[in-house]
């Protein structure tokens, strides 16, 4: 049986410097964030998902909520820990350590900020936790982050994560994954409520 899997972004969040490192922080949605989350429910009420999830961070469960649902939450689905690099901005990161900041492009699978999460290691929590999910259900609705998502792309379809990260999911996007007896397939990419 094949289950299609919506991997739905949160909201903007309300961030003060755009340019700024959040994965484990803990973010309200923005007021723009919250508009968007509600242009949701029509596009996933539609879809009738057979099991909604989330990750417990405020910005993913506040999107479900506005669109109009109460997700299961789930603790693995959380975003990366970048440890001291949480909400540090770009240009900080650049003075302060830019052989880190290189390396974390040269060795994106495995490079750990300081007291933070490597994307391998991401993928060890996040992957297995969307797979648990799967059983017996035609549809399941993810209400989840960017670094969750490029890592399911990365390891479940075999989409090399530099090459994912040249992938766009817009706040609210969708990426729509279609598993089945063959493997994973990607089926729509950056799906958004605004373009049918």
């Amino acid at each position: 049986m094949t289950c299609r899997v919506y991997l739905i972004r949160h909201g903007e969040p309300k961030l003060e410097e755009k340019r700024t490192l959040y994965g484990a922080t803990d973010l309200p949605l923005s007021k723009k964030g919250r508009k968007s989350a509600k242009a949701l429910s029509d596009v996933i009420g539609r879809i009738s998902p057979d099991l909604v999830v989330s990750s417990p961070m405020i910005r993913c469960l506040d999107t479900a909520e506005e669109a109009g649902f109460k997700p299961l939450e789930v603790p693995d689905l959380r975003e990366i820990d970048l440890g001291e690099w949480e909400m540090k901005k770009f240009s900080d990161l650049a003075r302060e350590c830019p052989e880190d900041l290189d390396k974390r492009w040269t060795e994106i699978e495995t490079f750990r900020p300081p007291k933070g999460e490597s994307f391998e290691d991401l993928a060890k929590r996040t992957v297995p936790a969307i797979r648990e999910k799967l059983t017996d259900r035609r549809s399941l609705a993810v209400f989840g982050h960017l670094g969750v998502f490029r890592t399911i792309l990365w390891k479940e379809i075999g989409i090399p994560l530099k090459t994912v990260f040249s992938m766009e999911q817009d706040y609210c996007g969708i990426h729509v994954l279609d598993y089945g007896s063959k493997g994973v397939k990607l089926v729509r990419s950056n799906w958004s409520p605004q373009i049918t």
